[in-house]
């Protein structure tokens, strides 16, 4: 009882199918397919998809089944509209609440995210993500605010189909989290809202591409 489900090899192999495009989009994932597909049980498959689903990978709409998560632009712009404005203002108590040892553990976590950034699957990614953010957010002193930014940081796609689809945008993700470290650790809050929000919108002003025609 209460113990977390983890990925095996049937929920690795549909990550991987839908990162390569080979499951696109809003494409409806039936058991009976993928069970053919992978050569594997409808146990197994109803598992992998429960995974998938926890982690926001694949969405499950009811009385219908799961499908490759669709983006809307508009929306997912506007949850990080919302998560901008939360997340810069708890800014403030992390900079008062973190420790000097706090901000080494951030540090070691930042580290952790770049090792499985460039070493590990999309779901270990994934996991030291949450486990840098869930951190970070931890000093948060307003309970209802920790929770809204939680409940607006799960509204959106999990990332590795979302934001880090190329090794650049996977190179600034880790950036920024050693960025965000850098300016709590200067105790700077202007700074850090500006590149917790930098790190919300994953972009960079400097990265614009200009039309040379």
């Amino acid at each position: 009882m209460g113990e977390k489900i983890r990925p095996d090899e049937i929920s690795q192999r549909i990550m991987a199918d839908i990162n390569a495009g080979i499951l696109r989009r809003g494409e409806w994932l039936k058991q009976i397919d993928l069970e053919r597909r992978y050569g594997c049980t409808r146990i197994k498959v109803r598992d992998a998809l429960t995974y998938l689903h926890s982690k926001r990978l694949v969405e499950h709409i009811p009385n219908r089944g799961y499908r490759v998560h669709e983006p809307d632009a508009v929306r997912e712009g506007q949850i990080g509209e919302v998560r901008a404005l939360l997340e810069a203002h708890a800014a403030a108590d992390v900079i008062s609440q973190a420790t000097d040892a706090d901000i080494a553990r951030l540090r070691e976590l930042a580290e952790a995210f770049r090792q499985a950034a460039f070493n590990g699957t999309s779901f270990a990614q994934i996991e030291a993500n949450y486990a840098f953010h869930g951190v970070l957010y931890g000093f948060c002193r307003n309970e209802v605010l920790r929770e809204l930014i939680l409940d607006a940081r799960q509204r959106g796609p999990a990332a590795p189909v979302g934001q880090w689809q190329t090794v650049a945008q996977l190179q600034r993700a880790t950036q920024d989290h050693f960025d965000i470290v850098d300016a709590i650790e200067k105790r700077d809050l202007d700074l850090l809202r500006q590149r917790i929000t930098t790190h919300i919108r994953g972009d960079r002003r400097d990265e614009e591409k200009t039309d040379d025609a």
